[in-house]
C-alpha cells in the first residue's frame, strides 16, 4: 500500500506492515477479528499464507469483505501488486514499483560463470537447530538471482535444519534476516557461530545480521535492498576466491 501511495485508505495495520505510525495496529501475524471491526474497513486485505485462513474466514462471517492475496513468491507478489493498483486505481506506480525491482536485479545480477555462494539464510536459532527457507519463496527467489545457493533447498518453505546439517552443508555465508536480540549486529551474531570455526562463514567472518525485517517481507520495497543484499553476497565470494 505504502509504495503504491496508499496511506491516506489504511485503517489498520498489523504490526509487521510498512504503515504510518499513526494507523492503528490490529493484530500481530494474523488480525485480531474484533479490532479489524472496529475499525469499520469498507476492504481487508490479507496475505495467503495458511496460518492466517482461520482468521479470513471469521472475518468474511463478521460480514466484512476479504480480498486475500498470494505473496510468498515473487511471482505472486507482482500479481498482488498489480491487484491492489487495481483497487486504488493507481496502475502506473504499481507497475514502476515492479519495473524498479527488476531492474535492481538486472542490475545486481552476477557476472556469467560467477562462483555460486553457499547460503544460509536464518530466521531463528534454537538448541540444535535453526529455522531456516526450504526454497519456494521470495526470498530463496532473490538469493538464487543473486548468485547464491540455499543450503537447506529442497524443504518446506518454513524448515527446520538441524545443527548436523548444517555443519554438513558448510554454508560460506550465514544471513540472519528476522530481528533477534540476541542477535542485535553482525558481530553478535558471528559471536554465536564461533562455536564451529570450521564453518566457511564463520572462518571467513561472513555471518551478517540484516538490519530489520524488511528483507523477510515480500513486497515492491525489496528493490531498494537489491544492492545491500547482492554486496552481502559478492562480499564472501571474493574471499572464496
Amino acid at each position: 500500500m505504502r509504495h503504491l501511495g496508499g496511506d491516506a485508505h489504511l485503517v489498520g495495520v498489523t504490526s509487521h506492515c510498512d504503515a504510518p505510525p499513526a494507523v492503528p495496529i490490529v493484530g500481530d501475524y494474523a488480525p485480531r477479528p474484533e479490532a479489524v471491526l472496529a475499525q469499520r474497513p469498507e476492504l481487508v486485505l490479507m496475505a495467503g499464507y495458511d496460518m492466517q485462513a482461520p482468521t479470513a474466514s471469521a472475518l468474511t462471517a463478521l460480514g466484512l469483505e476479504v480480498r486475500v492475496l498470494p505473496l510468498v513468491t515473487l511471482t505472486q507478489m507482482r500479481a498482488s501488486t498489480r491487484t491492489i493498483g487495481q483497487i486504488l486505481a493507481r496502475t502506473d506506480r504499481a507497475d514502476a514499483a515492479l519495473t524498479a525491482l527488476d531492474d535492481a536485479l538486472a542490475a545486481a545480477a552476477p557476472a556469467q560463470g560467477a562462483r555460486r555462494v553457499a547460503t544460509l539464510l536464518v530466521y531463528d536459532v534454537q538448541p540444535g537447530f535453526v529455522f531456516t527457507t526450504g526454497g519456494g519463496d521470495h526470498i530463496s527467489e532473490l538469493l538464487a538471482a543473486l548468485g547464491a545457493d540455499n543450503v537447506a533447498a529442497g524443504g518446506p518453505v518454513t524448515a527446520r535444519l538441524g545443527l548436523e546439517r548444517v555443519l554438513a552443508a558448510a554454508p560460506e555465508l550465514i544471513l540472519h534476516v528476522a530481528p533477534d536480540q540476541r542477535f542485535a549486529d553482525s558481530a553478535a551474531a558471528l559471536g554465536h557461530w564461533r562455536t564451529w570455526p570450521d564453518l566457511p562463514a564463520v572462518a571467513h567472518g561472513h555471518v551478517v545480521v540484516w538490519p530489520d525485517d524488511a528483507l523477510a517481507r515480500n513486497g515492491p520495497h525489496l528493490a531498494a535492498l537489491v544492492p545491500a543484499l547482492a554486496a552481502v553476497i559478492t562480499a564472501a565470494r571474493k574471499d572464496l576466491r
